[in-house]
């Protein structure tokens, strides 16, 4: 069984380290998932019903920055057995955790200890998504990164990323940010856990504006890109590779 922790890391005072994927994390990650991220479940349904849209049968299906394999265990329960589904993440104690909440499913799950900026092998790939993965590669990486994902779907295949956020404007961006502590506070969070987490996550989790995503999509080559989910400071955007069968 994974673990059901309660997230209460940040909830001590003092200076706090640097946000990392270490095991203490990975025990209260679920939980930080669920109280953290708006509409969290309602956008793992909307990308498990894009990737049943765009699979194609005996091809793979990469969730880059897989975690504790949430998203790869609705996908197992969702999508034909002749689709393999390969989750990558570059820390072992969410992947001891993905083990744990896959075990009814790791004969057509492989998990991958990978850095993402690394040599990845991505084949056949119909389908690769990233959750909440891309804000943590450096900003300078990510062009590249968006490139090698581009070129390794096939012709027609998706790819499916959703993001936290800035707001196209500095006034706009507070706003959104105001409401989304907001929503923090009501779910559990006091103010100095949000204080505290937000100081971890300086220059880790580095958000970009809407308009930087879609601009960095269509320069990595995609055509058909658009924003299938939006709330504040939160986006998801579903690009398509020209060419195939694809439907768009």
């Amino acid at each position: 069984m994974t673990s059901k922790k309660k997230d209460d890391l940040f909830s001590r005072s003092g200076t706090p380290d640097k946000f990392e994927f270490n095991a203490a994390v990975a025990n209260v990650f679920d939980d930080m998932l669920k109280r953290s991220i708006p509409f969290y479940q309602e956008c793992q349904t909307m990308v498990v019903a894009l990737a049943v849209e765009f699979y194609r049968d005996d091809t793979f299906l990469y969730d880059l920055g897989c975690s504790t394999g949430t998203l790869l265990k609705q996908l197992a329960q969702t999508l034909p057995t002749n689709i393999q589904l390969v989750g990558l993440d570059n820390s072992r104690p969410m992947l001891d955790q993905a083990r744990r909440k896959l075990k009814g499913q790791m004969h057509r799950c492989q998990l991958v200890e990978q850095d993402l900026l690394g040599r990845m092998n991505l084949e056949n790939a119909s389908v690769i998504i990233m959750n909440y993965t891309l804000q943590f590669a450096r900003p300078e990486k990510r062009a590249a990164l968006l490139r090698k994902i581009f070129k390794s779907l096939r012709p027609g295949g998706a790819f499916i990323l959703v993001e936290k956020v800035l707001g196209e404007s500095k006034g706009l961006n507070e706003v959104f940010m105001r409401q989304y502590h907001d929503l923090k506070r009501e779910r559990g969070y006091s103010r100095l856990e949000i204080s505290r987490k937000r100081e971890a996550l300086e220059n880790v989790l580095v958000p970009f504006k809407p308009s930087k995503n879609i601009k960095l999509l269509h320069t990595a080559g995609f055509k058909n890109v658009d924003i299938f989910f939006k709330w504040f400071n939160f986006a998801g955007y579903l690009a398509v590779k020209p060419g195939g069968k694809s439907k768009v």
